[in-house]
């Protein structure tokens, strides 16, 4: 089955994330769903990057040849030799292939590759199609990272990122912080890597006394976001486009929300400073992400892999990175964890 994901803007911005809000009933159950999609999308993903080696020639030549690492692509001739590289060292430290003592590589034989059947119930499956759609991509990167049909990118690809935030997994993500804040009308709320679902979403449990501000990198997922608010904008709505290594940030506010950002960010200590700043004395800042580094037993070099087919990507960061982070800068915090990919952290 092949997936267009290219829409053109006007086609989808006249769909409302708050008409279509994804209901949950159990915040627990959300997010222990949210937590086994990403470990079973991580299973997913192993199979796939096994498939693209045999796919590619790669295990061939391995196989074949034993070559050194640097050699295996004058075996195989692919332009972008950056890629294989990094293909090269990921099957490393997956087990797939490993180095002699003459650091000649060799495959595995002894690496076992399941594929499993989800538990339906705890699955959320439209999310996987992100990845599914990622891994169709990586044999463009073979010819070149910029090839045009790499679609990953925020600010010319606006419409694909659009589906991606409508899914279940980040309606749910949503959902979860707007539940768990018990957010109400009157709020303040700064919304980093807002994205073109988040504001409507969040200014609709905040109308009509409440401040939204979100900061986006991308201007065409913002367009998409100021059409979808225009009903609730009453001025206190401010959307803006920017790097928010940037943002001055002026106002202080009740909570501020950075879900599946931190990732991209070039400087994590910019950014939390910036967060931490904008609140208020018994403030909350959420940061979600797909896992944390320190609590999810999972292919972390895939996600890697595949996410450095976009350009912004940076890396995946630990909690407790973030949270010795925030000590060396002289924060007096509390912090707690809903579930692997999910930290609130209170200023004191």
């Amino acid at each position: 089955m092949e997936i267009n994901f290219n829409h053109g803007i006007q086609n989808i911005v006249g769909r409302s994330n708050y008409e279509y809000e994804y209901k949950i009933d159990d915040m627990n159950h959300a997010l222990k769903s949210m937590d086994y999609t990403i470990k079973y999308l991580s299973n997913e993903l192993l199979v796939a990057f096994f498939k693209q080696g045999m796919d590619f020639g790669i295990y061939g030549v391995i196989d074949k040849y034993k070559p050194k690492p640097n050699k295996v692509n004058s075996l195989l001739g692919y332009p972008n030799n950056d890629f294989l590289n990094d293909y090269i060292i990921t099957a490393i430290k997956l087990g797939i292939i490993y180095q002699n003592e003459d650091g000649n590589l060799e495959l595995n034989r002894d690496k076992k590759i399941i594929i499993k059947h989800p538990e339906y119930d705890k699955f959320m499956e439209d999310y996987i199609i992100n990845y599914d759609h990622m891994t169709k991509l990586s044999k463009y990167a073979l010819i070149g990272y910029n090839h045009p049909k790499i679609l990953l990118n925020f600010i010319e690809d606006a419409d694909i990122w659009d589906i991606i935030l409508n899914t279940s997994y980040l309606k749910s993500c949503r959902n979860v912080i707007a539940k768990y804040l018990n957010l109400r009308n009157g709020d303040y709320i700064l919304d980093v890597g807002c994205g073109s679902r988040s504001p409507e979403f969040y200014i609709s449990k905040i109308f009509p006394k409440g401040k939204y501000t979100g900061i986006d990198i991308s201007k065409n997922l913002l367009k998409i976001a100021e059409i979808r608010t225009k009903r609730w904008d009453n001025g206190s709505i401010s959307l803006k486009h920017m790097d928010f290594c940037n943002a001055m940030i002026k106002n202080k506010y009740d909570y501020v929300i950075c879900t599946y950002t931190l990732k991209y960010s070039p400087s994590l200590k910019i950014f939390l400073k910036k967060m931490m700043n904008a609140l208020h004395s018994g403030g909350k800042l959420i940061i979600a992400e797909e896992f944390f580094k320190d609590t999810s037993n999972i292919n972390i070099e895939l996600f890697e892999f595949y996410n450095r087919l976009n350009k912004f990507f940076k890396n995946y960061h630990s909690k407790k990175e973030i949270l010795d982070t925030l000590e060396s800068m002289g924060y007096d915090i509390k912090h707690t964890s809903l579930s692997d990919g999910i930290l609130v952290i209170e200023k004191i």
